[in-house]
């Protein structure tokens, strides 16, 4: 049995008078693939009396939040933009069918949300409105229930989500919010108390 080698770096930052972060990396060379070279890499931090313990890579890359923050502004702008661009498709229709006036209404109610957020909002606002994206187009793709897929103004409606790219860019949406829960849940996970005092 080969012996088990214990690498424990420590360095300390002094935040303030009570509160120090302490950057620590393992390697306990312990059933590691020959290939691999990776140590635990793990962050001690002491804030108000308690101890976490957290994944310095899973810390690192949730506080790239910048960049979550710049993606969801970006796609908030281009969702308000395909909206837009549909509504003006829309509009000279709104008088002829009440069923694309109730659709005029909900993607305009949207853009207004929208134009709040990216004057007002914060990125958890940010990211709410993008999920209400995901359920506006969901509901546009639904048929009314009194005519259903074949009545005129059910299929203008999906040629012009399809011409405006909504679906596409729903797609997109839906994929960064799948990656900002992911990184958001696994920092989460890994924020874990160890003692309080």
């Amino acid at each position: 049995m080969s012996p088990t080698w214990l690498i424990l770096c420590i360095g300390a930052i002094h935040l303030s008078q009570a509160n120090v972060i302490f950057h620590f990396s393992l390697d306990f060379n312990v059933k590691q693939p020959e290939n691999s070279t990776e140590p635990i890499d793990k962050t001690i931090l002491v804030d108000r009396n308690q101890v976490f313990i957290q994944d310095s890579k899973v810390n690192s890359s949730w506080l790239e939040q910048d960049r979550y923050t710049e993606e969801a502004f970006s796609l908030l702008i281009d969702t308000k933009r395909v909206v837009q661009e549909l509504n003006a498709e829309l509009s000279p229709l709104v008088g002829r069918s009440n069923e694309l006036a109730a659709r005029l209404k909900q993607t305009m109610r949207y853009v207004n949300d929208v134009d709040a957020c990216l004057e007002n909002g914060h990125f958890g606002q940010q990211v709410e409105q993008l999920r209400k994206y995901l359920t506006l187009v969901d509901t546009l793709k639904l048929p009314n229930n009194t005519g259903g897929v074949r009545t005129l103004e059910f299929v203008l409606l999906k040629l012009a989500l399809d011409k405006y790219q909504l679906p596409a860019k729903h797609q997109q949406v839906a994929e960064y919010l799948q990656r900002a829960d992911a990184a958001w849940t696994t920092y989460k996970n890994t924020q874990i108390v160890l003692a309080e005092s």
